[in-house]
């Protein structure tokens, strides 16, 4: 798996800016990151990826970058990172905060995205109803490197958990597993 650095993910941004440049956009789009590459690039995390979660809510924008920057394309063959959609829908987080909390990076470096990197605790969240080693790794090094409180972490679980589309006991589970292992603290029931 590739190693990710900022720097190649950034030349990677800036040709999907130049083309989407071509298209005369009136505003600045935002397009929201997720996963390893938000871990990589918005909070210094070292390890791989390939593909990088976006989300756009403009659907016609999202198709175009996804056509020149998605699996096969030519951005792919030139830098080694695609972009994928992001199923919103089946991560734990909830909908509009998620937006709101996110954070912007890359600022001043791109004309025509404003690219949006989840909450550092939204990113924790959206890694539960996987939890591969990926996942577990980038929870660690998040709550690790970066001071994540873990009451804040329990308010957004909780009120993202209501709207879980998924099995919540099973969820629950696993974010009190996060909770032990990462902060000390003994299962409570989220029910």
């Amino acid at each position: 798996m590739k190693h990710a650095q900022k720097r190649e993910l950034l030349n990677f941004f800036l040709d999907v800016d130049e083309r989407l440049g071509k298209e005369s956009p009136a505003k600045k789009i935002a397009l929201y990151i997720f996963g390893g590459a938000a871990a990589v690039i918005a909070y210094g995390s070292r390890r791989g990826t390939r593909d990088i979660d976006e989300y756009v809510e403009d659907r016609a924008i999202e198709a175009k970058l996804l056509g020149w920057a998605g699996r096969d394309s030519e951005l792919e063959r030139k830098h080694g990172f695609y972009f994928h959609n992001a199923n919103t829908e089946l991560m734990l987080i909830e909908a509009p905060e998620w937006k709101e909390r996110s954070v912007e990076i890359l600022k001043g470096e791109l004309k025509h995205l404003r690219i949006m990197a989840l909450s550092k605790e939204d990113l924790v969240l959206s890694k539960l109803s996987r939890y591969n080693d990926r996942d577990r790794e980038d929870i660690r090094f998040l709550i690790e490197e970066h001071g994540i409180e873990p009451h804040k972490l329990i308010a957004y679980y909780r009120s993202a958990r209501l709207y879980y589309a998924g099995n919540p006991e099973t969820l629950d589970t696993t974010f009190n597993i996060v909770l032990k292992e990462h902060f000390g603290l003994k299962p409570r029931s989220f029910a």
